[in-house]
């Protein structure tokens, strides 16, 4: 189906929101709510609705979103969200928030990124315990959608905050590799090893990743190694991915906000029409963009929680790495006034 040229006040606006959950949210729901029309509208459905539109909750000024990336099928723990970011999105001061949330955090008995494989409820609930910040709508996509999406817009150029090496990166299928171990040697490195460093001792298994700092273009395959990369001396661990990520969300955006990038409407909406899951309605989309203002006003923010402020490494009774607040399991008043304080 042909789907209708839209304005640049249009194109704008989308760009602005579609940045903010991933580059996927908006474009699919009008692309499907268009689509699902017998005729092709000479103009757009939610632009008409937009214009004549009143408010039915003028008062809020503030809309959260959850973005969730998680493995999908044939990626080992593929329902877990090892990727997560809340964007607080605020109309007033015109910015947007992007809060990492550390994947290991321990709340209720069991890892946050966990809470994915429950119920996307459980998923919000876990994360209003953490910062504090009621949860609206989320948007989830897959590692191979990621890429999609991000080859979709011809690729990204993201600001590198440090250069680093992981020789650690995981090859897709070959994480049974035996890499040409004998059965002796096989035994003799379970003998020595556990854990990563037995791992490690399958180097088959991993490719070399180096990213300079600075600029950097990155095409869909390149950025997710980018922002999943973990094993790095330089800038490893899950507190730099959240970094990453951030880093890769903000390009995202100034991409979008480029009418450049959106030339060709009608490819870009069937492109990324199925790629995200999501509660965000149609209604939700009008009820924004009803007072989001000019999205080339907006700036951006990033608050980060970490060992390095209010988390502290430990240890759940079943020997599990998790992350707990320092000032005690289960108290996050320290890290609600935190990223209460951040808010911009």
């Amino acid at each position: 189906m042909k789907l209708p040229k839209l304005t640049t006040r249009a194109v704008l606006f989308m760009a602005f929101f579609v940045s903010l959950v991933s580059a996927l949210v908006t474009t699919t729901l009008l692309y499907t709510s268009i689509s699902r029309k017998k005729e092709t509208p000479k103009t757009s459905a939610i632009l008409e609705k937009l214009e004549g539109h009143s408010q039915e909750n003028p008062e809020k000024t503030e809309f959260n979103v959850l973005l969730l990336g998680y493995g999908g099928a044939g990626h080992s723990g593929g329902g877990l969200s090892d990727a997560m970011i809340l964007a607080n999105i605020n109309t007033t001061s015109k910015n947007v928030n992007l809060i990492a949330i550390p994947r290991d955090i321990w709340v209720d008995n069991f890892k946050i990124n966990a809470a994915y494989t429950v119920s996307v409820e459980a998923t919000k609930q876990a994360v209003e315990k953490v910062t504090g910040l009621p949860v609206d709508y989320y948007a989830a996509v897959d590692f191979s959608r990621f890429e999609s999406a991000i080859n979709a817009l011809g690729g990204i150029s993201v600001d590198v905050p440090v250069a680093f090496d992981d020789f650690f990166y995981p090859i897709k299928g070959l994480e049974n590799e035996l890499c040409g171990m004998t059965p002796e040697k096989m035994a003799e490195v379970h003998r020595l090893y556990s854990g990563f460093e037995l791992e490690k001792q399958f180097t088959c298994r991993y490719e070399h990743l180096h990213f300079d700092t600075g600029t950097q273009l990155m095409d869909g395959a390149t950025a997710l190694k980018f922002i999943r990369s973990r094993h790095s001396d330089q800038h490893g661990g899950d507190f730099a991915r959240g970094v990453r990520q951030q880093a890769v969300l903000t390009d995202v955006r100034n991409k979008l906000i480029s009418l450049d990038a959106l030339t060709n409407i009608d490819d870009f909406f069937a492109e990324f029409s199925q790629l995200i899951v999501s509660d965000i309605t149609e209604k939700d989309i009008i009820e924004f963009l009803s007072q989001a203002g000019d999205p080339s006003e907006y700036t951006s923010s990033n608050i980060n929680i970490s060992t390095d402020n209010y988390l502290q490494n430990s240890v759940s009774s079943d020997g599990q790495y998790i992350l707990n607040p320092k000032a005690g399991a289960g108290n996050w008043e320290a890290v609600h006034t935190f990223i209460k304080r951040g808010l911009h």
